[in-house]
């Protein structure tokens, strides 16, 4: 009987780039740029003349370049182009050192062409998140929820039909933005309707009227959690105050990569999280013991 020999790095690295799936949207439009133009031809401007009006204060993170007509066609043209021989590159992909390296710098054009579309769109994200939300935190979140579906939304446009990115890429956006309001408003219905009932209960031998101590208060807390958190900020709470068992507290960084959010989002769900709690704690009448 043959023994199974282990896998190298480099046997595993060539089996996930073979199985590496890559959107690619055949082009539709009659008499389309052949693949050799589509990736050396430049228009003679890609971007928009901007004239800045010394409003950089104001949310300077979404000011980008917006494209041309001709300027965002290219680029998705560019990058189909590319996707495409990306793809017949991973067919044939072998062994040898240069034939990974010819189809990882394919993927990095990719990645080129695919980020300097979504740059010149964040404001578009930014404009609509605005007119949805209703405070600053809800701004945030939607602006984060706005960006994933526009990097989406980038790898399913058809340039071939005819429409400008920013008609597809808005539908695309509100159609988000409404359902998730839905689902924030039901799970918001949800929550408060969880703490009509707990406030009814009383809470295992604790009488509320009662100062606790600190320990007191903080396992009634955490034994509500999941009635006035979601699994997210639960989530957050456990790892950033060490609460789960043997681990001890986790920074922002460390926890924004276990999640896929910023710091700074993981920071904001953080104190969320915390004032929910506070509310809770308000409702069930829990007065810390003074120690003084």
């Amino acid at each position: 009987m043959r023994a199974i020999l282990p896998q190298t790095a480099a046997q595993e690295s060539l089996q996930t780039l073979r199985a590496m799936k890559i959107p690619y949207i055949p082009s539709t439009e009659p008499g389309a740029q052949d693949f050799v133009d589509a990736l050396n031809s430049t228009p003679e401007m890609v971007y928009k003349k901007t004239e800045h009006t010394g409003n950089s204060a104001s949310q300077p993170q979404f000011v980008g370049q917006l494209l041309t007509i001709e300027g965002e066609q290219w680029l998705f043209r560019r990058m189909n182009a590319l996707k495409q021989r990306a793809i017949e590159q991973q067919n044939s992909l072998a062994e040898e050192a240069h034939s990974v390296a010819e189809f990882q710098q394919t993927l990095h054009q990719i990645d080129q062409a695919r980020n300097e579309i979504v740059e010149a769109n964040l404001r578009l994200v930014a404009s609509l998140a605005g007119k949805f939300s209703h405070s600053g935190a809800e701004f945030d979140e939607l602006v984060s929820e706005g960006n994933l579906i526009l990097l989406n939304a980038v790898d399913k446009f058809d340039v071939g039909r005819g429409f400008r990115f920013s008609t597809y890429a808005t539908h695309a956006i509100q159609r988000h933005f409404f359902r998730f309001l839905q689902r924030k408003q039901k799970r918001k219905k949800r929550e408060t309707s969880v703490n009509s009932g707990v406030l009814s209960e009383t809470t295992p031998e604790i009488q509320k009227d009662e100062p606790l101590d600190c320990h007191q208060v903080a396992e009634t807390l955490l034994s509500r959690f999941e009635d006035c958190l979601d699994e997210r900020e639960v989530a957050i709470l456990r790892d950033r105050f060490g609460l789960n068992d043997e681990e001890s507290p986790a920074t922002l960084k460390v926890v924004s990569e276990r999640v896929g959010l910023s710091k700074e989002r993981v920071r904001q769900l953080q104190m969320r999280a915390i004032e929910k709690l506070q509310d809770l704690a308000i409702q069930l009448k829990l007065r810390l013991e003074p120690t003084f």
